[in-house]
């Protein structure tokens, strides 16, 4: 199993503006800052809605966000960065967007997304000096999320807590024991970060044959940042759960379950990020909701993409892309600012010979998505067309399009429909994933992996798992499908 990597249109209201300088030219000057004219949105009656429905789930007491946006005096403060970042698509990250190029005929749940007008409203109100407005205005109080799971029957966790310290990123490892004698069935998962000041992202594993026990220590914990420790658990076992701020919990309809073995064991890697400090101890736990009974769907993931080779007889690799010299290769070039690179996968027979974590079981669907590269990548879109399309499927259709995706903000994305109109996957479609990559200087990410391997230029890159200049490109795929 790969490893992941390090560390997580703007619309001027016209009516607004129109008002506000007729009330100017009224009284022969501009308001004063915090004024409330007839066209300036307030707090309490235009602002504290927006902030509550897509930024305090973070931007709260005790979530991931480093301050909190609930009260007036938090968000006057900060007027002007809420007013830039929504207008740049940087904040609320939610990265998957209907683009030119890719519209999906499905929603996503839990959509945070701005609209035109909402972003207009945060911009007028910065523009007026950020005004408080009547209090009587203010919608009911924000209560936060419970971070717990709803419907939770089981939690596990590391057997010891662990510390993280220095400058540098740490991958740690955790082996547990959740001691199941029978088969379960997972229908909700939720990662509850015990140190939000350094969990930057998380991984579950399940392990049915045990084999991950030997490598951990007698704290049942190990260092996992080794790509050969990764590519073992993907053969060995299954990724159920990829974790990272802002990311909800699996919280799968009834009769929809991923099966956990008895006996099986269950490996969480940990991605810290010290920050040059000594943190406090964390214990991250793992809080599960686990079904007796067989239900009717299944639940799986599948990561694909990060191929080195062409397309093989099998139809999954790498395409031709700009810049190749060597044949097919995965390489973006020293200074390149928007270079691609296109894998492609053909769904196999649902019996065909290979490797389980490459199966697909007849009657696929997808539930949701999961898109990866590392500090390079800032676009990534993915397409499917299909061998036989049925009447209520597309030939062709956009699955994502992450055409802002943020390397601090990784989350899986999922499809807000009912089981029976997701989409289908069977044995000769096709699945294309397009990764763009920024290897330039204007890249902030570049800067920060230049200081930090003290070096001046940019050099060329290559897929790999573990150095600051590797890359990737893949996508994990959340699908149900008819239990057997």
């Amino acid at each position: 199993m790969p490893q992941f990597s390090r560390s997580l249109a703007f619309v001027v209201s016209a009516s607004a503006l129109l008002g506000a300088a007729s009330l100017s030219a009224c009284s022969g000057s501009d308001p004063a800052p915090g004024e409330v004219t007839d066209s300036s949105p307030t707090f309490h009656k235009d602002v504290e809605p927006i902030l509550q429905k897509s930024c305090m789930g973070c931007h709260s007491t005790g979530n991931i966000a480093p301050f909190s946006l609930t009260t007036y005096e938090q968000a006057k403060s900060l007027a002007g960065q809420i007013a830039s970042t929504t207008q740049a698509g940087t904040m609320p990250p939610f990265a998957v967007r209907n683009t030119d190029e890719c519209t999906t005929r499905l929603g996503w749940k839990d959509d945070i997304h701005l609209s035109d007008e909402e972003i207009a409203t945060l911009e007028a109100w910065n523009k007026a000096g950020a005004p408080k407005g009547d209090p009587k205005d203010a919608p009911p109080a924000f209560v936060p999320k419970s971070p717990d799971l709803p419907g939770k029957n089981f939690e596990i966790q590391p057997k010891t807590p662990h510390v993280t310290s220095g400058d540098k990123d740490e991958f740690r490892c955790f082996v547990i024991d959740p001691g199941l004698t029978e088969d379960r069935y997972l229908n909700g998962l939720q990662i509850v970060p015990g140190n939000h000041k350094v969990v930057h992202h998380a991984l579950i594993f399940v392990d049915p044959t045990g084999e991950v026990a030997k490598l951990a220590g007698p704290d049942g914990s190990f260092s996992c940042g080794a790509g050969d420790v990764m590519v073992g658990m993907g053969t060995t076992g299954q990724l159920i759960n990829a974790w990272a701020p802002g990311t909800d919990p699996i919280d799968l309809p009834a009769g929809v379950g991923g099966l956990i073995p008895k006996g099986s064991l269950v490996m969480m890697q940990i991605h810290y990020h010290p920050g040059g400090v000594t943190a406090d101890p964390d214990s991250t736990r793992i809080q599960l909701r686990l079904d007796e009974e067989k239900p009717k769907y299944g639940f799986l993931y599948r990561l694909l993409g990060n191929f080195e080779q062409p397309v093989n007889q099998l139809g999954f690799g790498l395409l031709p892309g700009p810049g190749d010299t060597n044949g097919v290769e995965f390489l973006i070039p020293a200074d390149s600012p928007n270079h691609v690179e296109t894998l492609q996968f053909t769904i196999p027979p649902a019996d065909a010979a290979l490797p389980a974590f490459l199966k697909f079981p007849e009657g696929s669907r997808v539930y949701g998505q999961f898109n990866h590269m590392h500090y390079l990548g800032f676009d990534q879109k993915v397409t499917l067309t299909r061998a036989n399309a049925a009447p209520d499927q597309p030939a062709e259709e956009c699955l994502v399009h992450t055409p802002q995706w943020e390397f601090s903000w990784q989350r899986s994305y999922t499809y807000d429909a009912p089981l029976e109109s997701l989409p289908t996957l069977d044995a000769g479609d096709v699945l294309k994933i397009r990764c763009t990559y920024n290897n330039t200087k204007d890249n902030p990410y570049v800067q920060q992996a230049l200081q930090e391997s003290h070096m001046s230029s940019t050099i060329d890159v290559k897929y790999g798992e573990g150095n600051t200049f590797d890359e990737m490109c893949m996508v994990g795929l959340s699908l149900v499908y008819p239990m057997p």
